[in-house]
């Protein structure tokens, strides 16, 4: 940002919207101790309630057990990342006078993107299927230690699990736990928080893109899945960059989650015969012409946003 521009103007294409002595490692530490309280706000709901915090759930688990995890899961992403997040951005972003800019600035959620933005971006992770499943291939030939397989299987059951739906109702649940929450959630703490900051920080806008790529890899706890997580963090990190709007990696975040829950519901039903909870073998000619694929599509995403300033 110039620093010779007035605090309230904000540029088209900004690193990230700052105040002046506002420090990047303060903003990221109360993030980081804000999703702790909030997660521990849910446990303690959780107690009250009687529930199971880590709740086991297979793919014979009853329907009941079913919509229960599906209550917890919701509950625990809404306050670790939705609640957590934007009071992170609320607290150190709010316009106290009321005049100038203020957290729906920085998250720049004010507006709805154009809609041949909102279908390139939804594109894009659609080409990008065969190259996020190739790299999952590559992830799963690197070993682990018996600790870290015992938690992935057990995390797989649950997914298992909940991807069992019998009926319209679970598959709208589904979409609202799996695909809606995380969309939202994950994407006020790892963009619009963890990478806007390191915009800050960092000169190189791709070296903090690669930097809070990883961090939101990192933090989902399944490193037999980090380099496609890596991938997809790398692609909706630079949506949410080059077009300076949240809701365009919020949109394709929501449309690569939906995608599986959707897919597993017409596999169960019978309609698809693909099973995307079986390991997908992918050929790297088909994962060459993907990141081909990518390639042109953010080309067009860049031509169609800077086409329109």
């Amino acid at each position: 940002m110039d620093e010779n521009l007035p605090e309230h103007h904000i540029p088209e294409n900004p690193p990230a919207y700052r105040q002046p002595g506002l420090r990047v490692r303060m903003v990221l530490a109360t993030q980081v101790l804000l999703c702790i309280f909030c997660a521990g706000v849910y446990q303690m709901i959780a107690y009250a309630a009687g529930w199971d915090i880590a709740p086991t759930l297979t793919a014979d688990s009853p329907e009941a057990d079913r919509w229960q995890a599906r209550l917890e899961l919701g509950l625990g992403h809404f306050f670790t990342f939705l609640v957590a997040g934007f009071l992170t951005v609320w607290l150190f972003y709010r316009s106290i006078t009321g005049a100038g800019p203020d957290w729906r600035d920085y998250l720049r959620i004010r507006r709805l993107p154009p809609l041949n933005i909102a279908a390139l971006a939804v594109l894009l992770m659609a080409v990008s299927l065969p190259l996020v499943l190739f790299a999952l291939n590559i992830n799963q030939l690197v070993p682990f230690p018996e600790p870290f397989q015992m938690a992935e299987e057990q995390t797989e059951a649950m997914l298992r699990g909940l991807l069992r739906m019998e009926n319209p109702g679970e598959l709208m649940a589904n979409l609202v736990v799996i695909a809606l929450l995380p969309a939202i959630g994950e994407e006020i703490v790892f963009r619009g928080v963890v990478q806007q900051q390191l915009m800050r920080r960092i000169a190189n806008p791709w070296v903090a893109l690669a930097v809070s790529a990883a961090v939101f890899s990192f933090f989902h706890f399944q490193f037999d899945g980090f380099l496609p997580r890596l991938l997809l963090g790398l692609l909706l990190g630079w949506l949410y960059w080059k077009t300076q709007n949240f809701w365009v990696p919020a949109l394709a975040h929501f449309f690569n989650n939906a995608l599986q829950v959707v897919g597993q519901y017409l596999y169960g039903k019978e309609v698809s015969t693909l099973d995307l909870e079986q390991d997908i073998q992918v050929p790297w000619f088909a994962a060459a012409i993907s990141a081909f694929m990518v390639w042109v599509t953010m080309r067009l995403i860049w031509q169609t946003v800077d086409g329109r300033r």
